[in-house]
């Protein structure tokens, strides 16, 4: 995620949703009428998170509803 993808970001639990850029790009309210300061100061990498090993990503992995019944033997039913 860059800085300005993470302005707009929904943590979702076990991922980030990022909603589409839909300013207008009326740059002067930011250039002529002051300064803008965010809160993302670093975009998200892979190289400021935390990396899961084989069994962190199983154990993420088994988190998931889906998988969960799976492994119950049960279906999982979707929301539409």
């Amino acid at each position: 995620m860059t800085c300005e993808e993470r302005l707009r970001a929904e943590d979702m639990g076990d991922y980030f949703r990022v909603a589409c850029d839909s300013r207008d790009l009326n740059y002067d309210k930011f250039v002529v009428n002051g300064e803008v300061t965010t809160m993302a100061d670093e975009a998200y990498t892979s190289h400021n998170t935390s990396r899961l090993d084989v069994a962190g990503t199983v154990e993420k992995i088994k988190t998931a509803e889906y998988v969960q019944l799976a492994l119950e033997g049960r279906e999982y039913e979707a929301v539409q």
